[in-house]
This record gives structure tokens, C-alpha cells and sequence, in this order.
């Protein structure tokens, strides 16, 4: 019987810990995007929101799972709102990188072409659910991943003309770093969700980062 309980607070005890995460990365988004958009910085503002939004859709069901063990129908629908989000989030992250030091055209095509490939992909049949097949999860991802490296590569050139720059760049790329061992293979190896805790880390930076622009 102690073996029992003993063995059910081991399992409780890091989706405790995720809950609690994940409730200060929400406030601690929604906290910097409204300040960005008080002090006028519009764009980068909305990316976050947009990326509160969609995380909210997607951890607020999970944290509701942990606390009462029932299973959301908003849980896949938030995994697709959160997917979108992040997508439009970098998105907006290239276009205030556009505003302020201009684009290359084949760039600009290469950026929306990705975001609207992204996002139709997500709408795949068994998108975000236990029997989506690995490659399709992969094939989701690749342009999302080819999405931040341009966009990461935008800020990284940019390094010499605003001392922020580069690390919008190393932010973004270590987002990537964290995230893409947990396409990859979190499936054969759950423990590496874990990642997704730094790669949330890495979100807050790029946000915390608007303030400089």
C-alpha cells in the first residue's frame, strides 16, 4: 500500500511541476505582450499575443488534465492553435526584421510560402493525435524548422546594426535546439518533453528581447 503511494506522488510530482511552469510562462507572456503593446511596440506586441493565445489553448487543457485526470477535447484543438501561433509568431518576427532593415523578395516568398505550407499541414488528418505516424509529425516540422532558420539568419546578419540582434538570433535558435530532439524522437523517448520547459524559456527571451526594437 505505501509502495502505492509512494509510486503515485512519484508520477504526480512533475505534472505538478509542469503546471506550475506552465502557469508562470502564460502570466509571464501575457504580462510582456501587454507591455510591448503599451509602449508601442506594436508588432512584436502582437507576435506574443499571438503566441499567449495560442499556448493558452494548448496548456490550459493540460494543466486541467493534470488537475482532475479528465481528458479535454480542447487539448488537440490547443496543440493546433499553438502550432498555428508559433508559426505566426516567427512570422511577425521576420516582418518587424522586414520594417526595420528591409527584405530580399526570394526571402520574403521563401517566408510565406513556409507559413502557408506549415499551417496546411497541420490540418492533416490525425494532426496533433496518438495515431498520427512520425513522419507525418516530421513532415509538419520542416517547414516550421526552415521557417526559424531564416528568420533566426534575418537577426543573425542584422547583428552589426543592432546590438540586440544577435541575440534575437541565438534565442531563436536555441528554441529549435531544444525543440527538434522532441520531434524527433519523443515519442520512443517521453522524457525528452522536458525540452519543451527551455525551449518556453527561449519564447520569453525573444519577447523580453521586443523591448529593444
Amino acid at each position: 500500500m505505501r509502495t502505492d503511494i509512494a509510486n503515485s506522488t512519484r508520477r504526480s510530482a512533475p505534472q505538478i511541476a509542469e503546471s506550475v511552469f506552465d502557469t508562470l510562462y502564460l502570466t509571464a507572456s501575457l504580462t510582456l505582450a501587454a507591455a510591448l503593446l503599451a509602449t508601442g511596440r506594436t508588432l512584436w506586441g502582437c507576435a506574443v499575443a499571438t503566441l499567449f493565445v495560442g499556448d493558452s489553448l494548448h496548456l490550459i487543457p493540460r494543466i486541467y488534465r493534470f488537475a482532475t485526470g479528465v481528458t479535454s477535447p480542447w487539448e488537440k484543438r490547443g496543440k493546433l492553435a499553438a502550432s498555428i501561433a508559433m508559426t505566426v509568431f516567427y512570422l511577425l518576427i521576420w516582418w518587424q526584421a522586414a520594417l526595420t532593415w528591409g527584405y530580399d523578395p526570394v526571402s520574403a516568398t521563401s517566408v510565406f510560402a513556409l507559413v502557408a505550407v506549415r499551417i496546411a499541414l497541420c490540418f492533416l488528418p490525425h494532426s496533433f493525435d496518438a495515431a498520427e505516424p512520425s513522419f507525418a509529425s516530421w513532415l509538419r516540422n520542416v517547414p516550421f524548422i526552415a521557417l526559424g532558420a531564416i528568420v533566426a539568419t534575418e537577426y543573425g546578419m542584422a547583428s552589426s546594426l543592432h546590438p540586440f540582434a544577435l541575440g534575437v538570433s541565438l534565442a531563436i535558435a536555441a528554441s529549435f535546439a531544444f525543440y527538434i530532439p522532441v520531434i524527433v524522437a519523443a515519442k520512443r523517448k517521453p522524457s525528452l518533453g522536458a525540452l519543451m520547459l527551455p525551449k518556453s524559456c527561449a519564447y520569453l527571451a525573444i519577447a523580453a528581447l521586443g523591448f529593444a526594437f
